[in-house]
């Protein structure tokens, strides 16, 4: 039976046979105003006017990273407000101890940096490449007069610093329970959400994770090792909870899944 791969937004339809590996289709590149333009078309700056746009477009500029390239690093003094126009940003957040948790991978349409940009400071996580990844990025003084000139672009970047603190208050919850599982299967439903990853199975639409995500990404938001990632997934598989095919992960059982989170708090 065949599964269609496909997104609510963003990831372009393939097609996915049991015995077919998954062919990415990737981005166009952007290369003109009016493409910069279709970037804050997308999440919390769609409600933009024609002319808001516009306005950004022109003052953004176009940047290409390789894969794990780093855009910027935590504590660094926060000079631009990036955009995904193609690929992919893992976000992280360096502990004390040295340690790196994973909060969250950008699909395109998505932006970054936005809390520092709001705050005028640094910038409170580390954003790196995944794959090879196309961004437009807008000075933040030039944002900043922007916003003045067109109120509704500082209504949109306050959506994003309220969507991204809702985020971080949910993994930190998600943090606090105590069985690895658990955490787990909160991590993998959160990152499938995020992208808007989903596929068809047997005419049933469910959620999916493609290879942009590793076990280690999983691990580092779930805070465990990979070892103990892959025996929880193999298990899940076998129970018929998860499907996994050429790096990716088809939710077919998300009620189990949630439920696991719920089965430690009760």
């Amino acid at each position: 039976m065949l599964a269609k791969i496909s997104s609510t937004t963003r990831v372009s339809p393939a097609s996915l046979a049991p015995a077919v590996p998954l062919q990415v289709v990737p981005s166009a590149p952007c290369r003109s105003e009016a493409a910069l333009a279709g970037a804050f078309e997308a999440g919390d700056f769609a409600r933009l006017g024609p002319e808001a746009r516009q306005a950004l477009a022109r003052a953004a500029t176009r940047r290409s990273f390789g894969h794990n390239a780093f855009i910027y690093l935590q504590d660094d003094e926060a000079r631009h407000l990036f955009f995904v126009l193609s690929g992919h940003v893992r976000l992280s957040y360096l502990l004390d101890d040295g340690s790196t948790v994973l909060h969250g991978i950008l699909p395109p349409g998505e932006s970054f940096g936005e809390l520092g940009v709001f705050e005028n400071s640094t910038y409170c996580d580390m954003a790196t490449a995944v794959g090879a990844l196309t961004t437009a990025s807008i000075p933040i003084q030039a944002f900043r007069t922007l916003s003045e000139r067109h109120p509704e672009i500082g209504d949109a970047l306050a959506r994003v610093v309220a969507r991204r603190y809702r985020s971080y208050v949910t993994l930190t919850r998600d943090l606090s329970l105590k069985t690895l599982p658990a955490r787990l299967a909160q991590a993998v439903l959160r990152l499938a959400d995020g992208l808007g990853t989903w596929a068809e199975v047997k005419g049933r639409r469910v959620g999916l994770l493609g290879a942009v995500v590793n076990q280690t990404d999983l691990g580092l938001m779930a805070r465990g090792s990979r070892g103990n990632v892959n025996r929880a997934l193999k298990a899940w598989e076998r129970a018929g909870w998860i499907g996994m095919q050429d790096r990716c992960i088809l939710i077919l059982d998300r009620a189990r899944l949630e439920g696991l989170a719920v089965e430690e708090v009760l």
